[in-house]
């Protein structure tokens, strides 16, 4: 690469860092105007400060008007739009890889986009998997989703995978995961323990252990080894 075409990248690349840094100035501004916002509008304020604090709530709500403009003037806004309605249709594509609909549930969380549709497909995708480690897939997407009307429903895969010989290890570790909010609830708290005091892989089962509040389990030997 001859000089000029490095000066060009490197000039791109700060061009682009400058932009980012606006993005996220411009981004931090409003939210702190949002917030004074919310906080200016709650309780009843004294009759003599009705006034003044209308005439501030009206300015705040100006400036951030002037500043979401300015966020949309970067094209910022929209392509997020974007990004979060193809994220949203990849993943209640069925003929889609498991993989790739998983990882749009993390964008989808991230923006608040992750509603009752969504998880309602991440929840067949779990009931239907095709392949060995889809439901281990759809179980990180549910992941803070699991009502205790599911529960049950987590708890029979794993049980199927103790069954088959422990042949699953992102099944079970995400299940973990995926069950741990429900506690103290006494099924989970069961699952986990028995987890923690029989899975073959010791980070599983350190990991059930540290959900159910129960000391590290001791370390195992492999299957076939002398003392």
């Amino acid at each position: 690469m001859d000089r000029g075409s490095v000066s060009d990248s490197l000039a791109s690349n700060d061009s682009e860092a400058a932009l980012r840094k606006e993005v996220q100035e411009l981004r931090e501004r409003l939210a702190a105007l949002e917030g004074s916002r919310v906080a200016s509008s709650e309780g009843a304020p004294a009759s003599g400060n009705i006034e003044r604090k209308m005439q501030a709530l009206e300015s705040s709500q100006l400036e951030i008007a002037e500043l979401a403009l300015g966020i949309d003037s970067l094209g910022v806004l929209e392509t997020q739009e974007r990004e979060l309605i193809d994220a949203y249709k990849v993943l209640l594509d069925e003929s889609r890889p498991a993989g790739e609909r998983v990882k749009r549930a993390g964008l989808l969380k991230r923006y608040g986009q992750f509603d009752e549709r969504a998880v309602e497909s991440m929840w067949e995708l779990f009931s239907e998997a095709k392949k060995p480690y889809d439901q281990a897939a759809a179980l990180t997407a549910l992941k803070g989703h699991v009502s205790s009307e599911r529960r049950d429903d987590v708890i029979a895969a794993l049980n199927s995978d103790f069954e088959n010989g422990y042949k699953n290890g992102r099944l079970r570790y995400f299940g973990i995961e995926a069950l741990e909010p429900l506690l103290p609830d006494p099924a989970v708290q069961e699952q986990l323990a028995h987890i923690a005091q029989n899975d073959p892989e010791p980070k599983i089962a350190a990991r059930a252990a540290r959900a159910a509040g129960l000391p590290a389990p001791e370390k195992r030997r492999p299957k076939g080894s002398r003392k």
